[in-house]
């Protein structure tokens, strides 16, 4: 069943945006990237400009690659299609991720390859401000194919549900979603202690965060297949 009006819409991005977050590529990178800087001896102000600039860096990386797919989409001008392949897309990248959380060592959809965390982790050290946004950048990159279905079948139901110029606001305001527990985060690491102390639990919990991304994928799929195509 289709709808027409955009009601619905918001409250389904702004939930995606907030949920694609809880992914665990973006929050560990970001913990390590904190344990870093107290680790350099930065102060707490200097670990607070690298890591707002470090979380910009990912802020426009995702944004820009939305826009670059919302673009490609939009000229195909193909109603529904991508909403459906969209919907679809996440519904099997979920349930992939659930076969990740019972077999981790033959299936991993849902973390960024050790080389690519190598590369952000190089840049990162430098800790300066352009290096930071460049890490930051990087993330976005690497960790798409890890948290880009959700992403994707947004991109789809915007195509159908909106013009191209509303699309883009929606990406927006998703993107501010989606860095917002980041901010969060950085806000309430102010010691190195209180950061090991969240990598910890984070290490100790990612299997269980891997099998919730997984699940919330399922369900934004189904919803966009239910209520939307």
């Amino acid at each position: 069943m289709q709808i027409n009006s955009e009601g619905p819409i918001l409250p389904l991005v702004l939930t995606a945006g907030l949920l694609d977050s809880v992914n665990p590529c973006a929050i560990a990178i970001l913990l390590i990237f904190i344990a870093l800087m107290f680790t350099f001896k930065r102060a707490r102000i200097e670990v607070l400009s690298l890591g707002l600039t470090y979380i910009a860096g990912i802020f426009v990386s995702y944004f820009a690659i939305g826009i670059g797919i919302f673009k490609v989409i939009n000229l195909f001008g193909i109603p529904h299609f991508f909403s459906l392949v969209g919907a679809w897309i996440v519904i099997v990248v979920g349930v992939l991720g659930i076969l990740e959380y019972f077999f981790p060592n033959k299936i991993r959809v849902l973390s960024i390859p050790l080389k690519s965390r190598q590369i952000i982790a190089s840049w990162a050290m430098k800790a300066t401000l352009p290096t930071s946004f460049v890490a930051g950048l990087l993330v976005g990159v690497f960790e798409f194919p890890c948290s880009g279905a959700i992403y994707l079948a947004i991109l789809g139901l915007l195509n159908d549900q909106a013009s191209f110029l509303k699309g883009i606001i929606y990406l927006l305001v998703y993107n501010l979603m989606f860095v917002l527990p980041l901010i969060i985060i950085l806000l309430i690491t102010s010691s190195r202690m209180i950061t090991e102390r969240l990598l910890a639990m984070d290490e100790q919990n990612s299997n269980r965060l891997r099998l919730l991304s997984a699940l919330i994928m399922i369900g934004i799929g189904a919803s966009i297949l239910i209520w939307f195509v």
